[in-house]
């Protein structure tokens, strides 16, 4: 069948319609005609695969990654192009909340569109014997596409995992699962974690100290592996951690530590929330889903008191470091999930609350603690705008949506993130 793509919708679906049924496709910008065939009939819309573009758009461009459908499928697309995709999704699914400016929304690009990301972790396949880096298949976690490069990743973090493969070719290593690299300090710093499923052999760790230190600003080595539920981790070689500045504050970072991989999009978000905050020194800042510090600890220093709530015991552990570097005795840790501590710490005299959750949105028991006893103002940063919508909503009864803003943290792929500034009514 031949389609005119009419749309791009969230998240990253192609949109054309077909005798008055709304058909989504893998593959196709908008204005192009396109060849696609028949995969499933739904309730109220059909599913194609496109097979061939009959007329490009002009936006359309030549991918750099041989394998981009898996890693950032909008790389077909100019730069400029996505920006204004994303743009009107977000305004898309917000349509209709209350307080939402009537000139639109802002939507801030990235100030690198390649080698931005911080980290990257592949799944280590073998092909006729030889290990080859692979990425997992959107929604399986069994079939893989090679990587040779991939060109989101930066430049220090694909050269040591480069390096690392040759040695890794060059050896057994059958038990390697995993290999992730991570990097900080303006690529100053890198730090090696290899993911496996039984104890390495002493020479195969031997082998990676001795093959990559010399040659790279490797920090640490760090081996993980499968115990229950979480991972292991034993640290085989320098140490466990890598620093990370943002302005006038320090984050240590360990192997398995949220942090954002596009750390100059987050210095733009720091800095937004700093203007758009205007701390007086006075203020109780409730930090939720705080992680290792990252919005808490930026704060603190501008603010009376900042209480801060983690679950996971290895981001707590580095708050606990990142407290002490940044000299931040009034950051107070409680240690727990957000919904469970959430209504005790947003009972009282809250004037500020900053939350960056997971896709899922904020659980009920917060939304309803934050309605029963409303902060100042909230700043609500979401990597999932369909749940923010759903959330922006039901606090509108308690809260004026102030400022909307989009952030490209993710060049190339079709994820959004939004920070939205909400004020006590």
């Amino acid at each position: 069948m031949q389609l005119t793509i009419e749309k791009l919708v969230y998240p990253g679906r192609s949109l054309a319609t077909l005798e008055g049924m709304v058909v989504l496709t893998d593959d196709g910008l908008p204005g192009e005609i396109v060849e696609a065939e028949l995969v499933g009939e739904r309730k109220n819309w059909i599913e194609v695969r496109t097979v061939r573009i009959i007329r490009p758009s002009p936006d359309r461009v030549v991918p750099r990654c041989a394998h981009y459908r898996t890693c950032s499928p909008y790389q077909s697309m100019a730069y400029g192009a996505q920006i204004e995709a994303k743009r009107s999704q977000l305004l898309e699914i917000l349509a209709g909340l209350p307080g939402l400016p009537a000139e639109g929304i802002d939507f801030v690009p990235s100030p690198d569109i390649w080698h931005y990301r911080n980290k990257a972790r592949f799944s280590v396949t073998r092909e006729g014997g030889a290990a080859r880096f692979a990425y997992n298949v959107p929604g399986s976690r069994d079939a893989h596409v090679p990587v040779e490069e991939c060109h989101l990743v930066s430049r220090p973090v694909t050269e040591l995992l480069a390096a690392a493969l040759e040695i890794i070719r060059g050896g057994e290593f059958r038990t390697l699962v995993e290999a992730e690299a991570r990097v900080h300090g303006a690529g100053s710093e890198l730090l090696l974690n290899m993911f496996w499923s039984a104890a390495p052999l002493p020479r195969e760790i031997d082998a990676l100290v001795t093959g990559l230190a010399g040659r790279f600003p490797l920090r640490g080595l760090v081996s993980l592996r499968r115990a229950g539920p979480g991972w292991k981790e034993t640290l085989e070689w320098g140490r466990g951690f890598l620093e990370e500045e943002i302005g006038e504050t320090r984050y240590r970072i360990g192997p398995r530590s949220f942090f954002q991989v596009n750390v100059r999009m987050l210095g733009r978000v720091l800095e937004d929330i700093s203007s758009w905050g205007r701390f007086r020194g006075t203020e109780r800042l409730a930090d939720l889903y705080c992680g290792v510090g990252t919005f808490g600890l930026a704060s603190a220093g501008s603010v009376k008191e900042v209480l801060g709530i983690e679950s996971e015991a290895a981001n707590i552990a580095f708050l606990r470091q990142n407290i002490a570097l940044n000299k931040a005795a009034n950051f107070k840790i409680f240690e727990g999930s957000a919904e469970e501590w959430a209504p005790t710490v947003l009972v009282g005299q809250i004037d500020a609350v900053i939350f960056d959750p997971p896709r899922k949105g904020l659980g009920p028991e917060i939304v309803k603690s934050l309605l029963a006893s409303p902060a100042g103002r909230v700043f609500y940063l979401s990597c999932n705008p369909t749940t923010l919508a759903r959330d922006l909503k039901t606090l509108s009864a308690a809260y004026a949506l102030k400022v909307v803003r989009g952030y490209d943290f993710f060049p190339h792929t079709p994820h959004i993130e939004t920070l939205a500034v909400l004020e006590r009514k």
